[in-house]
């Protein structure tokens, strides 16, 4: 039969929103079409209820779906897990799914488990991809991605279903949960209900039931198979467009539909190359681009357009050595520490550098969005460059497969190194700009403003420590970066939003009036207070423009902010003094109220969110401490937290608990085990070497493994070879082990200075060095020579 559109469905709007927009929320009902490994159709209700029965006798007798399902994640879970992800693993459907990639569809929503969606757009011709939301946080910035949030899970990512009746109940009960978020994303765009069993009205009681928010969108259709007067009534009352069908009508309408019109969602795809590839080149030079004092330079660290193409910020030594790298068609890998002026230099060479092979630029690219420029790029020649490239290592990895494409990377000195294993089998120029020269100090300090340079210059301090950070720190007058208690006292509410942008900001993301939307919670504030409590934050926050190097973000869709600079958003952090109780609160209300769908380029925000270096400064009490971290595991159940909390009760010497966290961080899956391995170790021996040598030998023994077997073994090197050196003070007397310890380690940090490994940044090579030198002191003092 025909979709049904005579109660208020509203056809025509219907047809507008599949050309211009629309989001997805799929439930069971949508996947009816397809089949699994065994040809068997995938179950839904007392189907998959059924299933279950025959294969679990303990849950024979159940009635519900959802208690059965409780039942068994209580008595038999991987079992159970093990059998949903064979059971919903999709191997074919029905081709009609397939239209859905040729309307615009902006964002899908699922309860389902299944992987319907990653083969409907893996199958397909189209430049769009998938990004699960949670898995990398939410896109906003790009025409190729269609955001995709696996409400319960998803048998591609993760087993850690929602499906219990306890779930789902807590779930639903949240009102600042998934369920509300998705009702405030859907409050300005098309949504289509599809597949979902109305004649139970949980979700849309917790999204809709507060009475706010049914005026909030017309644009909001559910389709309904043979449903009740009552789920009818319901729904009309919350102002939804119904529409009658079944799953095969509605696919079959959208094919009919994109038969008969053109609904491609990027329309660069009917354009030239030349303008297809627009998104991807600097603004123009024009009375459109900002323009910035160079002061703010200076004061922020942050560079714009408008500076670089006024050609007053110098050019350091470092700006030939990576011209020349590009000229001679060489991929190029470009560290540095924290304010070395990697983005700077790239923007440079964006600017200046000539070439007739078209240059391009890509701010933390995950590894679609790089295929997706490749796609577009369409075979022709390009020099790109990626900033802040290790977000996604994978992406680097195939953009160096690319011929066509030489690579221009600029990442920070830390990532690199963690990093290097993955990349070390490609052909790359390594070039570290760290260090500068003098020459290059002295052009910066000419041209520093005189209301904001020091009167005197002592440049000593520039010999010791050649970097840029150091210079301006000697050059440029002290900034006090100590005013959150001031302003807090003055104004709470905007010192606390502050405060929570520059966090997220440190992390290396954005941050969005969504995410400031769920952080403050609309019970408490209206929109209009939230931009009024932004614009009480001043000057210290930015919204970010065209022109701003910050990810190309579409700012029409929503605002988004950062920190004056990440520089500056850094120094406010660590100046922060440990306890502090608005730091504290930040950190929980931003764990506790915003989603992970709803954080830009999540993956790369939980890198450093959790860190141990920031509830070292917010929770002296260890109990607090604990639960922010045991909330956190329950959010994201990945090493990365249990690695962090035990270096964080490491850190306040509470080994017991650190010993804990690490041994349960050790029985988890899909992780580097040596860097796991090597925290563990190190917490043992700190543990240990005071009281209980022969346990620290142990935890050497495992650091030395590490060492031994890592590809990323150079980052074990410094911590293996400094717990030697104090092992043997120690013990030297007692144990002639202790001898042999110190030759391991300085076997180890030997091949760490090998003029051929460029694993290591020069910063760290010049600590390899010291430590070097300490570790054949002693072997000298044993034997005389060396």
């Amino acid at each position: 039969m025909a979709l049904d559109f005579s109660h208020n469905g509203y056809e025509g709007l219907f047809r507008d929103a599949l050309r211009k927009g629309i989001n997805l929320f799929c439930g069971a009902g949508f996947s009816v079409e397809a089949s699994d490994y065994s040809d068997k159709k995938l179950p839904i209700g007392v189907a998959l209820l059924n299933e279950l029965k025959e294969e679990f006798p303990i849950v024979s007798h159940y009635s519900t779906l959802p208690r059965a399902c409780t039942k068994l994640k209580k008595t038999d879970k991987e079992h159970f897990c093990a059998f949903l992800g064979q059971r919903f693993h999709v191997k074919q459907y029905n081709q009609l799914y397939d239209s859905l990639v040729n309307i615009n569809v902006r964002n899908i929503y699922t309860t389902n488990i299944d992987d319907l969606f990653f083969r409907i757009f893996e199958e397909s011709e189209t430049r769009l991809y998938l990004n699960d939301g949670t898995q990398r946080g939410a896109t906003y910035n790009d025409d190729h991605a269609v955001n995709y949030c696996p409400l319960h899970g998803c048998v591609r990512t993760n087993d850690d279903y929602v499906f219990g009746s306890m779930e789902i109940a807590s779930a639903f009960s949240r009102s600042k949960g998934s369920w509300q978020n998705l009702a405030n994303d859907a409050a300005n765009h098309a949504l289509l209900f599809w597949g979902w069993n109305f004649e139970d009205a949980g979700p849309i009681e917790a999204m809709y039931g507060n009475g706010d928010r049914t005026d909030d969108n017309t644009n909001r259709w559910v389709l309904l198979y043979n449903p009740s007067e009552e789920t009818i009534d319901f729904l009309s009352s919350l102002n939804f467009n119904i529409i009658f069908g079944d799953t095969m009508d509605m696919l079959q309408y959208i094919s009919d539909f994109v038969s008969s019109s053109y609904v491609g969602k990027d329309e660069s795809e009917i354009k030239t190359i030349s303008s297809e590839m627009d998104q991807y080149r600097i603004p123009d030079d024009d009375k459109k681009l900002p323009s910035y004092p160079l002061k703010d330079f200076f004061l922020e660290y942050a560079p714009r357009w408008s500076h670089v193409y006024s050609s007053i910020i110098p050019k350091t030594i470092h700006y030939n050595r990576v011209a020349n790298a590009i000229s001679s068609g060489h991929n190029v890998m470009v560290i540095g520490i924290r304010g070395s002026g990697k983005t700077t230099l790239m923007m440079q060479l964006l600017v200046d550098y000539q070439s007739d092979i078209p240059k391009h630029y890509l701010i933390a690219p995950s590894e679609e969005q790089a295929k997706i420029y490749t796609k577009q790029l369409n075979g022709c020649q390009s020099i790109l460059f990626v900033d802040d490239c290790f977000r996604d290592t994978s992406a680097i990895q195939y953009l160096l497969n690319q011929a066509n494409i030489a690579l221009v990377c600029f990442d920070r000195d830390f990532n690199y190194e963690m990093q290097y294993h993955r990349i070390r089998e490609y052909s790359f120029d390594f070039i570290d700009i760290t260090e500068i020269q003098k020459e290059d100090a002295q052009r910066i300090i000419n041209i520093i403003p005189i209301e904001i340079k020091k009167k005197q210059i002592n440049m000593n301090r520039f010999d010791s420590d050649p970097t840029i950070l150091s210079l301006l720190a000697g050059s440029i007058k002290s900034i006090n970066f100590r005013f959150l208690d001031a302003f807090c006292e003055e104004d709470y509410d905007a010192a606390r939003v502050f405060l929570m942008i520059t966090y997220v900001h440190a992390c290396g993301t954005p941050c969005s009036f969504d995410m400031i939307y769920s952080f403050l919670g609309d019970e408490d504030y209206t929109w209009k207070d939230m931009f009024d409590i932004i614009n009480r934050a001043g000057k210290l926050i930015n919204d970010i423009t065209a022109d701003m190097l910050s990810g190309n973000l579409v700012v029409e869709i929503q605002n988004y902010y950062e920190c004056r600079s990440m520089v500056f958003a850094e120094n406010v952090l660590n100046s922060i003094e440990r306890g502090n109780s608005l730091f504290a609160e930040v950190l929980n209300d931003f764990l506790n109220n915003v989603p992970v769908f709803k954080i830009c380029m999540f993956d790369k925000f939980k890198k450093r969110a959790y860190d141990a270096d920031y509830t070292y400064r917010a929770f002296p009490d260890l109990e607090e401490g604990e639960m922010y971290y045991s909330t956190c595991a329950k959010k994201d159940k990945s090493e990365y937290i249990y690695q962090q909390a035990a270096l964080y009760f490491s850190r306040n010497k509470d080994y017991k608990r650190a010993f804990s966290w690490i041994d349960q961080c050790r029985n988890l899956m899909h992780y580097n085990r040596f860097s796991i391995n090597s925290t563990y170790a190190q917490i043992y021996y700190d543990a240990n070497i005071d009281i209980d040598p022969a346990q620290a030998c142990r935890a050497l023994d495992i650091l030395s493994d590490c060492c031994e077997n890592d590809k990323r073994k150079s980052i074990h090197f410094l911590a293996f070879a400094k717990r030697c050196i104090k092992y043997y003070m120690l013990y030297a007397a007692d144990d002639t082990n202790a001898l042999e310890y110190i030759k391991l380690a300085l076997n180890y940090i030997n091949e760490g200075l090998e003029e051929n490994n460029i694993a290591f940044s020069n910063k760290n090579k010049k600590e390899l060095r010291k430590t070097q030198e300490s570790l054949v002191e002693i072997i000298r003092s044993n034997q005389g020579t060396y």
